[in-house]
């Protein structure tokens, strides 16, 4: 795709979400799906996959499902998870604890403001909140990348919080680059 062509196709994905959040419409994904019908494939595949990363960020795991069903993909980022993390209402099952997997081993660059952030909303949560947030809080601590960062970081709270002890051992016997 040309660089022309791409912009084209960025253009139309921002106002088919922006009209899709403004007439409230964007938690129905058969309107949506019927909804851009007549746009051409590439846009189409751009936004179905933009709206994956936000369903998964809103946590709106059946909408989330039904598009993972049809084939879509997006990279998780520790962003996304973050943003998901902050829309964990009930103890019901959420699009982290969904990913499991995906969750455990993804890698990012980015750890330092969603580690914080998630930090700061569990510290700052009740504790009702707090027992519904735990499993996906496990999930985070079981990847490597993420406990490796924490350990670099253990200077700070945040960071701290997210080691992973077990994790760390066999980190520091087979992975031990990981912790430098």
């Amino acid at each position: 795709m040309d660089d022309n062509r791409l912009h084209e196709v960025l253009a139309q994905v921002g106002i088919i979400h922006k009209a899709l959040l403004e007439d409230g419409k964007i938690e129905n994904l058969d309107y949506i799906l019927e909804y851009i019908e007549e746009y051409e494939d590439d846009v189409k595949e751009h936004y179905l996959t933009l709206l994956l990363q936000y369903y998964f960020q809103k946590n709106s795991i059946e909408n989330f499902k039904e598009l993972l069903l049809l084939g879509y993909k997006f990279d998780l980022r520790m962003n996304d998870i973050k943003e998901a993390f902050f829309n964990i209402k009930s103890n019901k099952e959420n699009v982290i604890e969904l990913l499991e997997d995906n969750v455990v081993f993804f890698k990012d660059t980015n750890y330092e403001e969603p580690l914080k952030a998630i930090y700061e909303y569990y510290q700052n949560s009740d504790e009702e909140t707090k027992v519904i947030l735990e499993q996906s809080l496990e999930l985070l601590r079981r990847n490597r990348y993420v406990c490796a960062y924490a350990y670099k970081n253990q200077n700070q709270e945040y960071a701290k919080f997210f080691i992973n002890e077990d994790l760390l051992e066999s980190l520091k016997r087979d992975l031990p680059y990981l912790l430098r």
